[in-house]
């Protein structure tokens, strides 16, 4: 719902699942909030798949309805050549939750915009925030569209604005890279029709994700570190090159037709902010931690995140003055897990030992994160 309401127990900056999660959770306690997104309507974010040990999760955020629409489709694992030449299946049958959710992700985000437009949260979208400001009754958060500008007030503030972490930057927070890794995202029409399942190889100078989508189109993602990326004239040249390296991708882009136009380079590495808490404000989803794609941690953790973080912010407007450091055990906990599979999954792959990007890996995943 949308008012002239602007003051509020919390605001929330960015709409995407972090934030959504971290609405819906305080809205269930009864505490008033304001959602606050740049994006007029969604857009498609990177990112597919929902493992199976999500689904309790899902269930708490009264999402799993979500997810289990026709859109979407039944994830029994993954295809990966890592560690050695084969396509070997990694499947989720040995799960005590079953199947996963491979995700038509466009769709998804917009029945995440529908839901929390349906529930108790004020819904700002089409504003961008401009300044935070924190005082000892709380903060100030100054947004604005094209048309005005606004002033809203709360006691606290949740940081959702992803990798940017806009927010806590601007309230003291510090952001670790722990490596350089970088993406580049491209897409291919199918010719030849498919099974929907995600294929990881591994390659000499990085490796490769191909996840297949409803209409005949594959989402391609080259991962490389960051002093590897191709100037602007090579990209292609370069692509293709990588491309001829997979001994399996290659047979399915054989026959497709491969779109460069709408080609993006971003950061996909690891990064940890110093605290994700601090006086009046939270981090949740990327603002807090950005992991890693090849451990599809994600969509889970960014919901898992603005479920906590929702759970800990009705506990401080409580006055339990434990909440935020609970908050940061559980979040700290799990990216130290994190880590370890990260080490463990990156230290399988022996084939190019003396190769730039591997050498990186095994330098970068061995660092003691404080």
């Amino acid at each position: 719902m949308e008012n002239a309401k602007k003051s509020f127990d919390v605001i929330i900056i960015g709409g995407g699942p972090a934030g959504i999660a971290t609405a819906l959770t305080l809205s269930s306690q009864g505490i008033s909030n304001c959602i606050v997104e740049a994006a007029i309507e969604p857009t498609r974010k990177l990112g597919e798949a929902i493992p199976p040990n999500a689904k309790p999760l899902l269930k708490k955020l009264g999402m799993q309805h979500l997810v289990e629409e026709k859109k979407h489709i039944a994830y029994y694992g993954n295809k990966s050549c890592w560690g050695n030449d084969q396509l070997e299946q990694k499947e989720f049958i040995k799960e005590i939750h079953g199947h996963g959710y491979l995700l038509d992700r466009l769709y998804f985000e917009k029945q995440l915009r529908k839901r929390i437009q349906q529930s108790e949260t004020h819904c700002l979208f089409g504003y961008k925030l401009k300044k935070v400001i924190s005082t000892d009754k709380g903060v100030s958060a100054c947004i604005e569209n094209n048309i005005e500008s606004k002033i809203l007030t709360a006691k606290y503030i949740v940081d959702a604005t992803g990798r940017k972490a806009t927010v806590s930057k601007q309230l003291g927070g510090f952001k670790q890279k722990i490596d350089n890794q970088f993406a580049i995202v491209f897409k291919a029409s199918l010719t030849i029709p498919i099974s929907h399942q995600i294929i990881v190889e591994a390659t000499k100078n990085g490796w490769w994700y191909m996840a297949p989508q409803q209409t005949n189109e594959l989402s391609l993602m080259f991962f490389t570190e960051q002093t590897m990326l191709p100037d602007k004239n090579n990209q292609i040249d370069f692509l293709q090159k990588e491309l001829e390296r997979t001994l399996h991708i290659s047979k399915y882009t054989a026959s497709a037709q491969i779109n460069f136009e709408d080609l993006k380079i971003m950061p996909a590495g690891t990064s940890k902010i110093d605290k994700p808490f601090g006086k009046n404000w939270i981090a949740v989803g990327d603002a807090a931690f950005t992991f890693d794609p090849i451990s599809s941690y994600g969509i889970t953790s960014a919901l898992a995140s603005g479920y906590y973080a929702g759970h800990a912010l009705t506990s401080a407007l409580a006055n339990k003055e434990d909440a935020m450091l609970a908050y940061n055990y559980v979040v700290d906990s799990a990216f130290q897990i994190y880590i370890e599979k990260l080490k463990m999954q990156y230290a399988t792959e022996t084939r190019w030992e003396g190769s730039t990007f591997w050498k990186a890996k095994q330098m970068e995943t061995m660092m003691n994160i404080a």
